[in-house]
This record gives structure tokens, C-alpha cells and sequence, in this order.
């Protein structure tokens, strides 16, 4: 009876210890992540700029998003250097969740008063 929870217990901790060296990613599927959310962070911020040039988002408010949105960028290169990669959408990593009351957005951002001002159609 012992030796058969010896061995289960063994098998339990093998197991523990072999499931995060099976999900570490390599360094160059680090490098091709950071990568991809390099240019998805560029393409955000040149969103932002057309947004603004149409008129769809006021001067302020596009100045505003975009250093938060710089923020956010070097928090999570950081993360990622420290092997950290963010998961599922709206999330910052494990750190990370989906904002206030879990409907997304920043929490701690202003409502943002030109956003919303889209020409009638």
C-alpha cells in the first residue's frame, strides 16, 4: 500500500515538473511573438492616426490614447522579456484581466469626448 503511494506521488511530481518545460516556448517563437505584437501595436497606433485625421477621434484625445498606449507597450515588452505573453483578448498576460465589471476597456481611462463624434451618415 505505501509503495504503491510512494509511486503515485512520484509520478504526480514527474508530471508537475515536466508540464511547464513541455509548454516553455524557444527563443525564436519568442522572438517571432514580440515580433508579431511589435507591428500589431503599429498598426493600433496607425489606426489611431487615420482615426484622428478623419476626424473620428479629436487631437487631444488621439494624443492622450496614444501615450497611453505606449504605456501599455513598454508594460508589456517588458512582460514578455521576462517571458510573460499575453493570452486571449483584452489581457495582459497572466497579470492582466478584462477591466472594469469584465465588459473591457481601461478602468482608469477618461471617457474619451471625441471618440464619438462620427459624421452622420
Amino acid at each position: 500500500m505505501k509503495k504503491g503511494l510512494v509511486i503515485g506521488l512520484v509520478a504526480v511530481l514527474v508530471l508537475l515538473a515536466a508540464v511547464p518545460m513541455a509548454l516553455a516556448l524557444t527563443d525564436s517563437q519568442k522572438s517571432e511573438l514580440q515580433e508579431l505584437y511589435r507591428q500589431q501595436h503599429e498598426l493600433r497606433l496607425r489606426i489611431l492616426e487615420k482615426q484622428a485625421e478623419f476626424g473620428l477621434v479629436d487631437p487631444e484625445d488621439a494624443q492622450n490614447f496614444r501615450q497611453r498606449m505606449q504605456e501599455r507597450w513598454e508594460i508589456m515588452r517588458q512582460r514578455m522579456e521576462e517571458g510573460d505573453f499575453p493570452f486571449g483578448p483584452g489581457k495582459m498576460g497572466r497579470r492582466g484581466g478584462f477591466g472594469r465589471m469584465g465588459r473591457g476597456g481601461c478602468g482608469n481611462c477618461p471617457a474619451p469626448t471625441g471618440f464619438n463624434n462620427r459624421p452622420e451618415l
